[in-house]
């Protein structure tokens, strides 16, 4: 992707965040003719990828993708909701780092509901 297509407020301070605060995470151009989704692919673990829509009525929704995961159409792992653009930018480093998602979070699911953080489960202590 050479130039950044522009997106909605939410979305636009959203991709920022994961630009400048998820080194490893490359914006793929999937999402590129979309105001409010972002696509963003692992540059360390290239089978993983998120698909991020933020026009869901003050919701954020992301598909958690591994391109080896074939129990679902679109390689889904987890379909997770959030509610702040803090914790979007959480669960996408966790993700993308290649960590397993059951060792951070409980109630990981595919029903875009909200994942609860595990007790001792913090970035700081994520391996770079």
């Amino acid at each position: 992707m050479t130039e950044l297509v522009p997106k909605d407020k939410t979305t636009e301070k959203l991709r920022q965040m994961i630009i400048y605060q998820i080194p490893i995470a490359h914006e793929t151009d999937e999402a590129e003719a979309l105001l409010t989704a972002l696509s963003f692919q692992s540059q360390l673990y290239p089978v993983r990828h998120v698909w991020i829509d933020t026009d869901l009525g003050g919701i954020i929704g992301m598909d958690l993708e591994d391109w080896t995961y074939q129990d679902e159409w679109d390689n889904a792992v987890a379909r997770i909701k959030v509610d702040t653009l803090a914790d979007a930018v959480e669960i996408i480093q966790v993700w993308l780092s290649g960590a397993n998602l059951f060792d951070w979070y409980s109630n990981v699911n595919r029903k875009y509901l909200s994942v609860k953080k595990k007790m001792g489960s913090s970035i700081e202590t994520m391996p770079a």
